[in-house]
């Protein structure tokens, strides 16, 4: 069998459009913000998470069925679960509070899941949580079903972050979905959203991926049906590499944003192996291609895009030290150069906000004329 062709490596160079001498300068600040944040997790995950040299064997053990076999020849039966119809069994809500011509509603959906791979660490049953904030009224209206990135889950840093208030106030509704172990969702004994959700342990990562884009193409189809309104993605970090993998694998979706996303787990994996001092010289032979086909198998980069080209934006920070520029330049590239927005800062540092929603409410408008 021969191997999977390693489109992250066939991007090349990255070529930014020409920036402002203000905007660099508010990009060259948000990259050491950045930068000294990702340095802090380096050094804790090293201390505390990163496996040494003679554990690997261990790591990998769980990455077999992504290493070799069908699921390297053919990654979408992995996913074939997802997209397939909405699933959504029962649903309870509960009024928050009131908005200017609607409310805010908490939402407890029933989204019956099966693992590809049983793990004692498999997230027991439990209701998906989505804030929703909903206009009164009957006429149509589109639907943002905004995804949050690693560590947030919480509606109250996740509203803020995905231009909840903006977007409403334009006149589409919002959907805040509480990923797998975020948030109000998180195991008991996790000491911070999403502790669960990354691990060392491939197919955990793996089956936490695949849960999560099964629940996200549910819940967006359950929207849809109850009131056949146009219904898209937004996702910022873990939430733009969810929503950039689910517009390989429902074209229903109306539109797709795709905020600072990251496109390979691998290389993301590797940045931090490479600088670890538990992982050198010989160790790291072939072990960034491993890491790069052990995660592949969900890799928005693996499914040609299903969703039409006009229909998607990717968001991108020049400084982004998070989830460098690499990643969605190469997701801009594998798409077929979709309308992208670069943005002066980084990650953790987006500046000229104003623009950036501006950006995003004028693609989900035009999707959705």
């Amino acid at each position: 069998m021969s191997e999977p062709v390693d489109l992250f490596d066939a991007v090349g160079a990255t070529e930014l459009p020409g920036e402002t001498v203000g905007g660099q300068w508010l990009t060259r600040i948000a990259s050491v913000f950045d930068t000294t944040i990702l340095q802090a997790a380096r050094l804790a995950i090293d201390s505390t998470l990163m496996p040494h040299a003679e554990d690997l064997s261990g790591m990998f053990e769980s990455a077999a069925p992504f290493l070799s076999g069908e699921l390297v020849a053919h990654p979408k039966r992995y996913l074939e679960l997802a997209g397939s119809g909405s699933v959504v069994l029962a649903e309870t809500h509960r009024r928050r509070r009131s908005l200017r011509g609607g409310a805010v509603l908490s939402r407890r959906l029933s989204v019956p899941y099966t693992p590809y791979l049983e793990s004692p660490e498999a997230l027991a049953a439990d209701a998906v949580r989505v804030e929703h904030w909903q206009h009164r009224g009957d006429w149509p209206r589109p639907t943002v079903l905004a995804l949050h990135g690693f560590g947030m889950g919480y509606p109250s840093i996740d509203g803020p972050a995905l231009f909840a208030a903006e977007l409403y106030r334009h006149g589409f509704d919002v959907a805040l979905m509480t990923l797998p172990y975020h948030g109000g969702r998180k195991l008991p004994g996790s000491r911070f959203s999403g502790q669960s959700f990354t691990s060392v342990d491939v197919g955990q990562l793996n089956e936490a991926m695949r849960r999560a884009v099964f629940e996200v193409l549910a819940v967006a189809e359950w929207l849809r049906e109850r009131r056949g309104d146009p219904v898209g993605l937004m996702g910022l970090s873990l939430g733009g590499y969810l929503t950039s993998l689910a517009a390989g694998l429902a074209p229903q979706l109306d539109f797709a944003v795709a905020m600072v996303p990251p496109v390979c787990i691998g290389d993301l994996a590797w940045r931090f192996f490479e600088r670890s001092r538990h992982h050198a010289g010989a160790t790291r032979d072939g072990l960034r291609q491993r890491l790069r086909t052990a995660y592949r198998v969900h890799s928005p980069l693996t499914f040609p895009a299903a969703v039409d080209r006009k229909r998607l934006l990717i968001v991108a920070g020049r400084g982004d030290r998070i989830v460098p520029p690499e990643h969605p330049y190469a997701l801009w590239q594998h798409w077929g150069r979709p309308d992208i927005h670069w943005f002066s800062g980084s990650h953790l540092a987006p500046f000229r906000r104003a623009e950036l929603v501006a950006r995003v409410i004028s693609h989900v408008d035009a999707c959705c004329r």
